[in-house]
């Protein structure tokens, strides 16, 4: 009897994921809301730092994701170094509405991607929405007018290899929210069910990864001038809208 439950639950399951694609393969794909190039986004090097772009192929992210395709539109990778050794990276990857399921993109993050090529995870925490000056720039794809700007919460993690630490901020950013799955790891296996139910259909949005790590704490970068610059030039859902 409880087996015959478990299939009909079974059963049940697949049959609503089954209509639920056939109407998401029918939905139409909205228009992109970013429409630059995300190595324009990113500020000059204040005095005292220099900036260095990188092959995309270099980022820990490409480099473990062996066999698989990432299937970005857009990507940027940044070296912000300063004559004391200090080293700010910035990794951004971009895909179009409807380019690919957020759910493939977020087995993409650091927590999968470094810990399988060998970084150990050392801390592990939530990081909480944070508020900055806005900054005016000709290349900001969104335009508020409110004078501050809101991050959303993210991720906060440090990894260490061959004893040296990284200290990462990452945000996966889905429509006008940052998605996290609260599993420090792949999606679970029931996220097609649940992202049905709380978002319908509606899955087809544009997205970003966005990551900050460098080889010192990333906290004290936010008195300085660098950091701010960077996350104030970011494309960040707009304040405000669901």
């Amino acid at each position: 009897m409880k087996s015959s439950r478990l299939l009909l639950v079974a059963a049940s399951a697949l049959l609503l994921t089954a209509v639920g694609l056939v109407v998401y393969g029918s939905t139409q794909i909205p228009a992109p809301r970013f429409t630059g190039q995300l190595s324009e986004l990113l500020p000059p090097a204040p005095a005292g730092w220099t900036k260095k772009e990188k092959p995309i192929a270099d980022s820990p992210e490409m480099q473990e994701a062996v066999g698989e395709i990432l299937n970005f539109d857009d990507g940027v990778f940044v070296d912000y170094t300063s004559t004391a050794g200090e080293r700010l990276s910035v990794y951004i990857a971009y895909w179009t509405p409807g380019k690919m399921s957020h759910r493939l993109v977020a087995v993409h993050t650091p927590d999968v991607c470094w810990v399988g090529g060998g970084w150990k995870k050392t801390e592990s925490s939530r990081l909480e929405s944070f508020t900055l000056p806005q900054v005016s720039s000709a290349s900001s794809p969104q335009v508020s007018p409110s004078p501050f700007l809101q991050i959303p919460p993210g991720e906060d993690r440090v990894f260490t290899a061959q004893g040296t630490p990284e200290y990462v901020w990452f945000w996966h950013i889905v429509g006008n929210e940052s998605k996290s799955y609260g599993t420090g790891g792949a999606p679970p296996w029931y996220s097609a069910l649940t992202d049905l139910f709380a978002k319908g259909v509606n899955q087809r949005e544009e997205q970003f990864f966005i990551r900050v790590s460098s080889n010192t704490a990333l906290q004290p970068f936010m008195s300085g001038p660098t950091l701010p610059a960077i996350l104030t030039s970011l494309p960040w859902p707009p304040t405000g809208q669901p």
